[in-house]
């Protein structure tokens, strides 16, 4: 609340910010009779550190892994799903115990890793939570409007729509919406064909553009909050800017998670699962143009923030800038998606089908073949990239991101645990557990991998207390 007091006091009479502590890990902006309050949910906060803890450390996918397991344990007991949430604990447990065997190293769980004090900074400063608490204000922002937000959301937009132009700046194409991909499979989890393009009406893509244009606003005003707070600890500016593409991504994943979990096939490999068009691209590429806007001084900040944001040296973010004018920020907006897209598919068919030669389509279908490229992307690569138990002799390398594979990996196991979870959903309720005031404990069950890797051992009785409720429930009184 400090924050929209002392930037954007206009505001204050119609808009509040409230922090909250939810299984759901998303931050949301509620309106109702002119006024709107913005939830933001501090373990949203502590999900995105604990990934970017991960990925700044080189830590093995199997920590990622487990993380992805644990938020998606926590949505789904939210949800009322407990019979699958434990079953999702039970299996990174073990695979965490596959991995000590791996290892040979008893109950001591090994952590490579290469420790990088920045995180203890970044993490001291709450530049992620005010990364968060600025989108959030951002949302609010543009619901009850702002004179002193105008000029910069006004910035954005000018970017967004000079991205849509190419290089010589005449010609205009779609750049970030594309349509959804639909994945479908029959009964015994044959993958029906390629994955379906399903495209939305064209009167929906203005609504969509719009949605995205927000998005991106909200990200802008996250990264100048985000400043304030790197300024106020001392952190170098080019620490800031070295771990944003991936909090992005981070956040993306997080997103999928939670979308993709209601929609996976319940006790059956029947499914037709609709997949949207990811906004991470539109993110990512904005989020390396207001970079240089805020170098160049042009975009409508405070002074000091452009004073922040010229110490970052040239060729550091040039060097990330020719990842658009190569095409390879694009191929790393939709890695998540098509991860995804991997992940389900071996779930549900126990195998990846044969790649389409790309050559061969392009030739049959010309220009029409981009999307089909893209639906089938996930067949190229290696089954071995969608499974952790394969992964435990992992090293780091430009290639091969850790918390990626402990994304794929996860949901891999996610939906083969549903497709075979053939119990109600309510076969196990809350009043079972809370009978006894258990109700804590089982969400301690949930997280039990996490403790487990934090203390880096194994505890041998981790589920002894939760047998009893997650293989005989005990029928509510």
């Amino acid at each position: 609340m400090r924050l929209l007091e002392e930037h954007y006091p206009a505001a204050r009479p119609f808009a509040h910010i409230i922090p909250v502590s939810t299984m759901q890990w998303s931050s949301v902006v509620l309106g109702r009779n002119g006024t709107h309050i913005a939830f933001v949910d501090v373990e949203q906060a502590n999900a995105l550190s604990f990934l970017m803890a991960r990925g700044l450390w080189a830590e093995m996918p199997i920590f990622s892994y487990a993380e992805f397991m644990i938020r998606g344990a926590e949505a789904l007991y939210d949800d009322g799903d407990l019979l699958l949430a434990a079953a999702l604990s039970e299996r990174a447990n073990a695979r965490l115990r596959e991995y000590c065997r791996y290892c040979e190293s008893g109950s001591i769980i090994l952590r490579p890793k290469a420790v990088d004090p920045v995180l203890l900074e970044l993490m001291e400063a709450n530049v992620l939570l005010s990364f968060i608490i600025g989108h959030e204000l951002g949302h609010l922002l543009q619901q009850v409007g702002n004179a002193g937000v105008v000029a910069l959301f006004d910035w954005v937009v000018a970017r967004y729509d000079e991205s849509h132009l190419d290089k010589s700046g005449q010609i205009a194409r779609e750049r970030f919406l594309g349509p959804e991909i639909v994945q479908k499979f029959d009964s015994d989890g044959t993958a029906a064909g390629y994955a379906v393009q399903g495209t939305k009406l064209a009167r929906l893509m203005p609504g969509m553009r719009g949605q995205q244009i927000k998005e991106v606003q909200s990200d802008a005003l996250g990264v100048i909050m985000s400043s304030a707070a790197s300024i106020a600890a001392g952190i170098r500016v080019e620490i800031l800017f070295g771990i944003f593409l991936a909090v992005l991504e981070n956040t993306e994943m997080l997103m999928v998670l939670r979308r993709l979990l209601p929609r996976l096939p319940r006790g059956e490999k029947r499914a037709a699962i609709p997949l949207e068009n990811t906004s991470l691209i539109a993110r990512q590429f904005l989020f390396l143009r207001l970079v240089r806007g805020l170098k160049d001084g042009s975009v409508p900040v405070p002074v000091n923030i452009l004073h922040y944001w010229s110490t970052l040296p040239e060729e550091t973010l040039k060097h990330f800038e020719t990842l658009i004018d190569d095409g390879r920020l694009e191929q790393i907006g939709l890695r998540s998606g098509i991860m995804v897209r991997g992940s389900i598919e071996l779930a549900l068919q126990g195998s990846l089908g044969k790649a389409p030669v790309t050559a061969d389509l392009v030739e049959k279908l010309g220009m029409v073949a981009g999307n089909l490229i893209v639906a089938s992307a996930h067949l190229g690569y290696p089954e071995a990239t969608y499974m952790v138990e394969r992964s435990f002799g992992w090293t780091p390398s430009d290639d091969n991101d850790g918390v990626l594979y402990g994304f794929a990996s996860a949901v891999r196991d996610i939906c083969d645990l549903a497709a075979s979870e053939k119990r109600p959903r309510q076969s196990l309720r809350r009043a079972d557990i809370l009978r006894n005031g258990e109700d804590a404990r089982f969400v301690e069950f949930l997280r039990s991998v996490r403790t487990q890797v934090s203390l880096n051992r194994l505890n041998p009785e981790w589920a002894s207390r939760f047998e009893h409720l997650l293989r005989e429930p005990i029928a509510a009184s």
